[in-house]
């Protein structure tokens, strides 16, 4: 049975880690001995050189030309064929964003090529994986996209698997089902594994087995000055430290190998609870974090009506066959009997598809997200996100606050082991409006919520970018190395960012 959402929670599919959309079905499965990163089909995106044809700029310019000539993949320019949806990311914000060029590429000497046409063209790269940045990353104007969605291939040899940079979570997801094993990943299948890697990866299974970036062993990495090095924790390990948990800053990674996670079926459980319950909703989830065994995960939603109130709902995962015991002890915890429980218990794929909202396709929207990271929820924090969302639905807000945990298996490493940084604080406190609230009142209520948690805030979640803001908030103690490094790969920052230095 299918869950029913309303418009709002089928939107949070696209921006939470919970209640997030499907993506696209079916990976490219490969044999063994075809999955390198470079062989084998390249995708649909992928085309003969200069197979961009129409009335473009690349189609008379001749250092467009000369480029499409040295591609195995697709160069796509303004009023190419297919120009439109080539440069479109799902956030509809950025539909007006008018990229230079489009490289829609087909193996990895396609991004070094690309690299090296954008140093001598004096361009900024913008590489895209996914295309769900907060910030619009990957499709400004000006710039080069460096489209990696035509890398296709998964390979999985016991417990661990080979990715092209090109595929979605619920692709890989799907694929290693077939295996008995999966990767503690977000919840928003349409995500590309790539991309939340690098910043980290929350999601239902962190608590047990840490962030995605925490199980990547190796990658292979294009760096802005075309080279191309295989990096791990033996290999360019200073590369290896920032990929996991630093973002796209150092250059465009176009396989990723993991250690996998067993696949295995869950219990899940959603408390609905009144609004004003909500205080004693997230200090009570608190406390039983405190004593839950990893393999249980819970989050907190609190969403503003619209009228002045608030709703207060939680999400529960743990393993099959114990909701009965968990959710009692969860209540317990809270102290206030939910309204409504709904409990299902569902095989692997069955649970990555309910919470991606039960959908298998997503339409893009209009959205406007940022995050806070606290060091504790105390009471302080706890009365300062409900002034927040209660104010924002005071005036007519629908917008959202998703409360996520960075405990349990996160802790295993040190802040400074990789260049994810919130290993010793409570929680990520995500902030989202969504259409049809307007961009700019969707920007005062997040300047709001940032204002109002100032006191308690330490910094952001690299993958929840807002634009404008310092690189800094989302690094902590860990940007002075992850800025001289990138001082190093990038002298020239050849890598668009929305970011202030």
């Amino acid at each position: 049975m299918r869950p029913h959402f309303s418009r709002s929670t089928f939107l949070r599919g696209a921006f939470g880690i919970a209640v997030a959309g499907v993506g696209f079905a079916g990976a490219t499965r490969l044999p063994v001995s075809d999955a390198s990163p470079d062989t084998g089909s390249a995708g649909g995106n992928a085309g003969a050189a200069g197979s961009a044809s129409g009335s473009g700029t690349g189609s008379f310019d001749p250092k467009w030309r000369a480029l499409q000539g040295k591609l195995r993949g697709r160069l796509i320019t303004p009023g190419d064929l297919g120009y439109s949806d080539a440069k479109q990311v799902f956030n509809t914000r950025f539909d007006p964003d008018m990229p230079a060029a489009v490289v829609q590429v087909a193996e990895t000497g396609d991004v070094a090529t690309a690299f090296e046409f954008a140093a001598e063209n004096d361009l900024r790269v913008a590489p895209r994986a996914g295309g769900h940045s907060y910030a619009g990353e990957s499709t400004a104007t000006g710039t080069l996209i460096i489209d990696v969605r035509g890398l296709r291939g998964v390979r999985v040899q016991g417990e661990q698997t080979v990715a092209r940079a090109g595929h979605t979570l619920y692709e890989i997801y799907q694929e290693l089902d077939r295996f008995g094993r999966s990767l503690p990943t977000g919840m928003c299948p349409t995500v590309g594994v790539a991309g939340l890697a690098l910043g980290g990866g929350l999601g239902f299974e962190s608590r047990a087995y840490g962030l995605t970036g925490d199980r990547l062993t190796a990658a292979t990495l294009v760096l802005p000055d075309g080279s191309i090095t295989e990096v791990s924790d033996g290999n360019r390990p200073d590369l290896f430290w920032a990929l996991r948990g630093g973002g796209a800053l150092l250059g465009v990674v176009t396989s990723l190998t993991f250690d996998t996670i067993p696949a295995t079926p869950k219990d899940v459980v959603r408390l609905t609870f009144w609004g004003e319950d909500a205080e004693h909703v997230i200090s009570g989830w608190q406390e039983w974090l405190r004593a839950a065994p990893r393999e249980q995960w819970a989050d907190v939603s609190v969403d503003a009506d619209g009228s002045g109130g608030l709703h207060c709902w939680l999400q529960l995962v743990c393993p099959a066959g114990s909701a009965e015991t968990v959710t009692a002890a969860l209540v317990d915890a809270i102290g206030i009997a939910p309204r409504e429980t709904d409990v299902r218990t569902l095989s692997h794929m069955e649970t990555v598809l309910y919470l991606a909202g039960g959908v298998v396709d997503q339409p893009r929207a209009e959205f406007t997200n940022g995050s806070d990271i606290v060091e504790a929820l105390t009471l302080d924090v706890i009365a300062a996100i409900l002034d927040v969302m209660t104010r924002f639905s005071s005036v007519g807000g629908t917008g959202w606050v998703q409360i996520n945990t960075l405990d349990g298996a996160i802790r295993d490493l040190t802040p400074t082991a990789t260049a994810f940084p919130w290993r010793e604080h409570a929680a990520l406190v995500e902030w989202g409006a969504f259409e049809p609230i307007p961009h700019d009142s969707a920007l005062t209520w997040l300047s709001d919520a940032h204002a109002t948690l100032a006191p308690h805030s330490v910094g952001a979640y690299v993958n929840y970018l807002e634009p404008g803001d310092p690189l800094s908030r989302y690094y902590g103690a860990n940007y002075a190395r992850l800025a001289k490094l990138r001082n190093l790969v990038d002298p020239n920052t050849l890598i668009h960012s929305t970011l202030a230095p």
